[in-house]
């Protein structure tokens, strides 16, 4: 058992690096794999290939097979598609096959008998990662494959669901991270330029950072401050107004530095702190960081991240002023809109119902139409236009 837990340690590890560093997740991946007893495992969008702005990072399927099943056999997947017709598709729910279809169906499937046969797989073990706002209502699931004649087992199923709310969290981190170009921010230099709230929490629960976006939020003081800590300068604590959410956010933060790893918070399991001036809550999602991560080092190593959401700070583009001032179309002026308040391409795409490759062509128009070259500049110009138009409108 020593062992075992020892080994599941450095899994959760692994796992936790993948939030800061994405190429982790191949090793990632590998470990989950091994652990499970599987012959392969992927994390995925099952539901969205990379061209309709979903993802796939998976061990042990080769190029060909992962060609295979955007272009042609994604649509197919007879698990996914009963998975969502029974309405399994819930956050921290792990599935077998043997749940979502008769073998006689799956076998007489094209799902089986032309993608998943040839390659020698039959049996599937996957577990909900995501399943709402937390990446644009796509779902996102690990998923583990195997040969038809070796079938999960509940035991395989409880391991898999130890896994899936430490994932959640990495995959989590992962996405908030992800800054104008894409890139995971893995500074704090980087931090200061997302467009949303992340604070970073030393072992002995005190913020040791706090980016551009969290100060101008807390520094109206509308139930939830930041205040600094009397012994110790380099450190502040995050204050609620009201004890029964204080209490709370400290347990998450407690939670977030030291997890259990046998029963720990799935990332959507967020925190609300409500506001005195009536606007909507805040809201903070929280997850562990992994030991080696590039956002310091020494005693006030971050061991936490928390992401804090302010729906009433969203950016007000006046559609009609891009329009007249740059040319912009609608729905160029719409994208523009969605680039300020800090969208990817894969989100746009799936916020207008267009592919990632229309954004980018129609992001291309709006950069030679204002005169910028990046995706940082037109945001900036973009931002300076609130400014001078009165601010944000809330």
């Amino acid at each position: 058992m020593t062992r075992d837990l020892r080994q599941f340690g450095q899994l959760i590890d692994r796992i936790y690096e993948g939030s800061t560093d994405p190429g982790a997740w191949q090793e990632a991946t590998r470990s989950i794999s091994e652990w499970i007893g599987s012959s392969t495992c992927a994390i995925l969008t099952p539901t969205h290939t990379p061209e309709m702005g979903g993802f796939n990072i998976s061990y042990g399927l080769s190029p060909l097979l992962n060609e295979m099943w955007a272009t042609k056999f994604a649509a197919q997947d007879i698990w996914a598609i009963r998975a969502i017709e029974r309405k399994l598709v819930i956050p921290g729910n792990v599935l077998r096959d043997q749940q979502l279809v008769t073998e006689d169906e799956f076998l007489a499937s094209p799902w089986s008998r032309d993608f998943l046969a040839p390659a020698g797989f039959g049996r599937i073990l996957t577990g909900i990662v995501f399943a709402g706002p937390e990446n644009r209502d796509i779902p996102v699931v690990v998923s583990c494959l195997r040969p038809f004649d070796r079938p999960y087992s509940e035991q395989d199923a409880e391991k898999l669901s130890l896994l899936v709310p430490h994932i959640s969290r990495a995959v989590g981190v992962m996405f908030r991270l992800r800054d104008a170009e894409f890139h995971v921010a893995t500074s704090r230099m980087a931090l200061d330029q997302l467009p949303h709230g992340v604070l970073l929490f030393s072992d002995d629960g005190g913020v040791s950072f706090a980016n551009r976006t969290v100060r101008r939020i807390l520094e109206i003081g509308d139930g939830l401050r930041l205040r600094q800590r009397p012994d110790d300068k380099d450190l502040s604590d995050l204050v609620a107004g009201d004890r029964r959410q204080q209490e709370a956010l400290d347990e998450a933060i407690r939670e977030s530095i030291a997890p259990d790893l046998l029963s720990t918070r799935h990332f959507a399991r967020a925190i609300s702190v409500s506001r005195p001036s009536g606007l909507a809550p805040f809201v903070l999602n929280f997850s562990s960081l992994g030991h080696a991560n590039e956002f310091g080092v020494g005693h006030h190593a971050p061991r936490a991240v928390a992401f804090l959401n302010d729906s009433a700070s969203l950016c007000r583009i006046d559609a009609g002023l891009l329009k007249s001032a740059f040319g912009l179309s609608g729905a160029e002026a719409c994208i523009a809109e969605l680039i300020a308040n800090g969208s990817s391409n894969e989100e746009i795409a799936y916020a207008r119902n267009i592919t990632v490759n229309t954004v980018k062509t129609q992001l291309r128009h709006i950069y030679e139409k204002t005169g910028t070259s990046s995706r940082a500049r037109l945001i900036k110009l973009l931002l300076n236009l609130t400014d001078a138009d009165s601010g944000p409108q809330h």
